[in-house]
């Protein structure tokens, strides 16, 4: 089973993996807490669905670490998924998502087995724009509801197949295709660097650099247009990123192969949560965070992402004289 690999699935795994902002502990009570990034391109997709209640007198970061205390047993909890837009339904498996390389990381929670309902993609086809229904299902308990909009996946414009940075000051201009329902953005740059040691041929490596260009970026009025989303970069930032991230070397010549633009997009509850955060967050704030959740009879976040690779984009003459002779880039060896 192979997966698409995307920013926000990262996010996934560590929204996941300490999540402790509510109150575990009072008069007792059944929450189910549920969390989802959901991606119409994936191949299969997951679910996290816990609960939080802590009988009063209990000690919470004690029975936060005992799995049976955080996860619904096979019989007390059903998780079911529904496409509204052409009528499908469909009960998720319950599996530990260590199976599928989705291990939890360590902290308040107990970090084994690590339970998440699932579906394969193939089993329950879902399309960018279909309209879902999440439902928890507890016996002896009003359901827990969610309501979301599948992104539609999005097209990177701009750059084409060759990119101009040799201007410091030159912005290079980033577009994609804005599509219903996305309202926050990831952009991502790798780079592509085959490493040369002529004195010892069998070290020759090719080398890869992420640079995370943005997180979090929400398009203002002169940035987005009816069919697109724009994002400019200063040609310089290119130089000063490689300039910090590789080392000098003599032993080196370096060649750029090209370099990859990866954008992914977020759907508007992700936004929402962001901003009712931030509010909150300010000097005079009380300074507790809301408890943003749009899963109606519980707490969670339920939400859409979609992510776009743009392969292969090479650099112009001008743009390889200003990485070989640049001030950030000069003793890097590249020729």
């Amino acid at each position: 089973m192979t997966f698409r690999s995307s920013l926000i699935a990262l996010c996934f795994l560590a929204l996941f993996s300490c999540r402790n902002d509510f109150t575990l502990e009072g008069e007792y009570q059944d929450i189910p807490v549920a969390y989802a990034f959901l991606n119409a391109e994936d191949d299969r997709h997951f679910v996290r669905v816990q609960k939080a209640f802590l009988q009063s007198g209990g000690n919470a970061e004690t029975n936060a670490g005992i799995a049976d205390s955080i996860y619904y047993a096979a019989d007390e909890a059903t998780v079911i998924i529904e496409n509204t837009t052409d009528g499908t339904s469909t009960e998720l498996e319950r599996v530990n998502g260590e199976q599928f390389g989705l291990d939890r990381e360590d902290g308040l929670f107990a970090t084994t087995p690590n339970v998440l309902y699932t579906v394969r993609d193939s089993d329950f086809d879902l399309e960018g724009g279909d309209a879902i229904r999440l439902v928890v299902q507890r016996p002896g308990q009003p359901d827990a509801v969610a309501t979301i909009n599948l992104l539609p996946q999005i097209t990177i414009n701009r750059p084409t197949d060759m990119a101009r940075i040799e201007e410091y000051t030159r912005p290079v201009v980033l577009s994609w295709s804005k599509e219903a329902g996305a309202a926050i953005y990831d952009v991502t740059i790798f780079f592509n660097i085959r490493e040369l040691f002529p004195a010892n041929p069998s070290q020759n490596r090719d080398v890869r650099l992420e640079w995370n260009v943005t997180d979090g970026f929400v398009p203002g009025g002169d940035q987005t247009s009816d069919r697109l989303v724009r994002y400019d970069i200063i040609s310089e930032g290119f130089y000063q990123f490689l300039g910090n991230a590789l080392e000098p070397n003599s032993d080196v010549v370096r060649r750029f192969t090209d370099f990859d633009i990866q954008v992914s997009a977020a759907g508007e509850e992700v936004l929402e949560r962001r901003l009712q955060e931030s509010a909150n967050a300010g000097l005079t704030s009380s300074g507790v965070l809301p408890r943003y959740t749009n899963l109606i009879g519980g707490l969670g976040l339920i939400t859409s992402n979609t992510t776009a690779l743009r392969e292969g984009i090479v650099i112009d003459s001008g743009s390889f004289d200003s990485l070989r002779d640049g001030r950030y880039t000069r003793t890097l060896g590249f020729r």
